[in-house]
């Protein structure tokens, strides 16, 4: 199993997070995307009529709501090119098992250099409105949701009683929108679970019913003004 290796400098005091919630962003992008490998790494795909690749506007849709965020990106599939397109605006950790490991690993190799109590997980495929994500650190340790037939199905879907997700499985007609804040206990639990190598092989989605499992909370929200979309195919960049 190859090393992996830090493509940025850790600092032990990033100055541009915010003292009162010192927010974490994690975003894993090391997978292939076999649909799409002919293209090259996805995120690095163009979205149309915003002169911006796709991790390009995550980005900015993050640092448009959350300015002082610290944001950590996960490569692994021809990372020197991703990591040339985004050196400079974003601390890069290399996932070099990309190939053999799912997306856990890459956030795990994310927590390992997190600095905060407060981390928000969203997957580097998705394109999504900034109001997607504006309330989302006011909710506790939440989950975005969608119930409007923005996700296929089939993805991982959600139970939820009480604006509180009961359980993440697949079949569901409410789709988890691949966007987590976790913080508190339910943060603590998910790093002990996902840190641990030998846990890596469990997907996040089995983790955070763990975490439910453990009697533990995850809310659920859906912004009504928030646009949002998962880019499976090139088709999916003009739909």
């Amino acid at each position: 199993m190859a090393s992996n290796r830090f493509t940025t400098q850790i600092k032990n005091n990033h100055p541009g997070l915010n003292p009162e919630k010192p927010l974490t962003v994690i975003i894993p992008i090391a997978g292939i995307g076999n649909r799409m490998k002919s293209y090259g790494p996805k995120c690095l795909l163009e979205v149309p009529k915003k002169n911006k690749s796709i991790i390009e506007e995550i980005i900015a849709s993050i640092k448009n709501i959350y300015p002082y965020s610290d944001i950590i990106v996960c490569v692994g599939f021809e990372a020197d090119k991703v990591i040339k397109s985004l050196l400079g605006k974003v601390r890069i950790v290399e996932n070099r098992d990309y190939n053999e490991t799912n997306i856990t690993e890459s956030i795990r190799l994310c927590m390992n250099v997190c600095m905060t109590d407060h981390v928000m997980i969203v997957y580097g495929d998705l394109i999504f409105s900034p109001s997607a994500i504006s309330e989302i650190t006011k909710h506790g340790s939440c989950a975005l949701v969608d119930s409007k037939l923005r996700f296929k199905e089939s993805e991982i879907g959600v139970n939820v009683v009480d604006k509180k997700i009961t359980n993440f499985a697949y079949g569901l007609d409410t789709k988890w929108a691949h966007i987590i804040f976790l913080e508190n206990e339910e943060l603590k639990f998910f790093k002990k679970q996902c840190v641990e190598k030998r846990k890596s092989k469990l997907y996040p989605f089995e983790i955070f019913n763990k975490i439910l499992d453990k009697g533990l909370t995850i809310n659920a929200i859906e912004p009504r003004n928030m646009r949002i979309k998962e880019i499976d195919s090139s088709r999916d960049l003009f739909e």
